[in-house]
């Protein structure tokens, strides 16, 4: 039986996760600000942004267990709207939710992963952070950085048998969408674009996969002796990001632009 820890359990992708893990016979602690009310998850009250509240709940976790095998680091949030448009505070707040708080989290898991002389990180990050998306920059920027930190800390760690992987899951049908936040003011200069952008972006999300296709494809990887340092989630969204890997960057760009961006209202 692994012990395994999920942060933003108590909905959406995170919530599939701890479920069908939990089902599979694992002793799942689900890390969220409310309370998750499932029988067989182990709820932890904590914010991702706090790392003395991270630290204080995965030492009492090793101290019950006597180990934690697994680390999901998958709390996010979203924001739509231009990089114009965009508050100080919104764009700080979701690097601090969506960067930082795998940051916390891989900090005060380490040191009881070294003690072991073991463990997996698994960090989600998004398609999004191969191919950065028009009006939702700071998300897509959010996941690039998850996945330069990845790259890092698998080298960091990797003496101590700590594995590290980056998750790209594509679209997924979950309350993400209802609940990403909008910028509070659209200028009249990027309101028509950002309109029909985020149109676009609600459409492919809420006709996107499963949740259970992530939980499945998670489930797998735990399983498994060697993880690879990225993982897509996704048959299409594999070829994509191998085909980005193969075309010209400006000309990958291009074609994002032209499904999100909209460079003319018409």
């Amino acid at each position: 039986m692994k012990v395994i820890i999920v942060t933003g359990a108590s909905s959406g992708i995170g919530l599939s996760i701890a479920q069908h893990l939990a089902a599979k016979g694992n002793n799942v602690y689900g890390v969220s600000r409310s309370k998750i009310h499932e029988k067989n998850i182990k709820s932890i009250q904590a914010d991702v942004t706090q790392f003395e509240q991270l630290q204080k709940a995965y030492q009492d976790i090793f101290e019950v267990e006597g180990k934690i095998d697994i680390l999901i680091n998958n709390a996010g949030m979203g924001i739509s709207g231009s990089i114009e448009d965009t508050s100080y505070e919104d764009a700080q707040y979701l690097m601090n939710v969506n960067f930082m708080g795998i940051f916390n989290s891989t900090k005060a898991v380490i040191p009881l992963m070294r003690k072991s002389g073991r463990g997996k990180i698994f960090n989600m990050s998004s398609v999004a952070s191969k191919l950065s998306i028009p009006f939702q920059s700071f998300y897509s920027s959010s996941k690039a950085a998850v996945n330069a930190f990845t790259d890092a800390l698998a080298n960091e760690v990797a003496p101590f048998k700590i594995q590290v992987c980056s998750i790209m899951p594509g679209d997924i049908k979950t309350g993400f969408t209802k609940n990403r936040k909008k910028n509070a003011v659209d200028s009249e200069a990027y309101k028509k674009r950002v309109d029909k952008s985020v149109a676009v972006m609600e459409e492919d999300e809420n006709n996107g996969m499963d949740p259970e296709v992530a939980a499945r494809a998670v489930h797998r990887l735990v399983q498994r002796k060697r993880i690879p340092l990225y993982y897509t989630i996704g048959i299409q969204y594999k070829l994509i990001v191998l085909l980005a890997k193969i075309l010209p960057a400006k000309f990958v760009n291009h074609i994002v632009g032209s499904i999100y961006g909209f460079k003319k209202d018409k």
